[in-house]
Parts: structure tokens; sequence; C-alpha cells
């Protein structure tokens, strides 16, 4: 029998079931971590994955061991952790021992859809949530469905962000849309992590 190892996430059950001691476990490298310095002179954790690697939540558990050790070393007040869609392990290894959760979302039906089923695992992790609704103008109706269910789950409503080109235009020039936007939409961004820092607070 062969174990395709792209597929195997390295959980090591079938070596602790096999009756005949027919299988042992071997590290495989799946990826890669890294330390950079950002343009504002803080510490970021991130990773890569091999090619066709699969992201089981190991990598993410390293990624976020490692910034811990730099927030502590450098009295760093927060800890950022940017997940990824949907509720795969990799998500649950984002969650895992999180004070607070910022959930984006976009007024679509598959975005109110996904956005009460990653809920739902948040809730489990017993996590307080708040969440920012992204092109809030372009589907007002799903804009107050979203809103009605923020609510109805008591999750902090953090912000409604307007379609906008600029962040395509801060991306494009290497920026972060504060640095870029001089208008209401630096203001609102701004607010907007205020609000999540008094949440924290």
């Amino acid at each position: 029998y062969i174990v395709e190892p792209l597929s195997c996430e390295g959980c090591g059950y079938c070596a602790r079931v096999c009756p005949t001691d027919a299988i042992t476990n071997e590290n495989q490298n799946v990826g890669q971590w890294y330390m950079s310095t950002t343009k504002v002179g803080s510490t970021m954790i991130h990773a890569r994955l091999g090619i066709g690697a699969d992201n089981s939540g190991k990598l993410v558990a390293k990624v976020k061991n490692e910034a811990k050790l730099i927030a502590e070393e450098n009295h760093a007040d927060y800890i950022l952790v940017d997940g990824s869609p949907g509720v795969g392990c990799p998500v649950v290894s984002y969650l895992s021992g999180a004070n607070f959760v910022v959930l984006v979302t976009e007024p679509s039906v598959s975005g109110l859809h996904d956005l009460k089923r990653v809920y739902m695992l948040v809730k489990k992790f017993n996590i307080k949530a708040g969440c920012m609704i992204n092109k809030a103008d372009i589907n007002p109706q799903v804009t107050k469905a979203i809103e009605e269910f923020l609510k109805s789950e008591n999750i902090v409503h953090i912000s409604n962000l307007p379609y906008d080109e600029s962040f395509t235009k801060a991306m494009t020039n290497g920026q972060t849309i504060v640095e870029y936007s001089e208008n209401t939409l630096r203001e609102m961004m701004i607010h907007s992590w205020n609000k999540i820092k008094q949440v924290l607070t």
C-alpha cells in the first residue's frame, strides 16, 4: 500500500492503529516560515507552503508560536493574525488562543452564508467576535440582513466599508489604505482599528 505524501496530513493515526507496526512516520517539510521587518519597524512572521502541500494548520501553529515569543520579547500589546477564509483545519489553528476575531464579509448571499458558518466555529471556541462589511454599498438589502445577523448574535459591528478603487490603487503602490488615502476611507480604517482596541481593553 502506498501513502500519497501530498494527501497525508501527518496525524500519525495510521501508525498508531497498525496491528503489525508496519507503518512509521517520517518528517516531511511542507513549508517554511520567515521573520521580516515591516516598513513601520514591526516584526512580521509569515510562511510559504511548498508546491502542492496541504495546509493542515501545523504551519499556522508554528508561525503563531514564533510570533508569541517575539511579542513577549518586545513587550508588544497585540498579535494580529491574518486568517484564511473557510472553516477548515487552518482556520481552527488561526482561532486557537485568540482573544477577539474580526470577521470580514461582503454583502452577497454566499458572503452571508459563509459568515454564519465561520461564526458557528468562532462560537464553539467561545471567542468574542466583531465584523467588518466590505463593499457594503453594493447590495444594501444583503448588508441589512448581515447587520441583523450581527445584532441577533451580539457580534460587534465594527464598520461598513464602501466599494472604492482606492484599495486596489493602494495595493498597486505597495501601500496600506491609511497611507494612500487622505479622504474618509482613511478615517474609517482608523475608526475601525480604534473600535477593535476598545473591545480588547
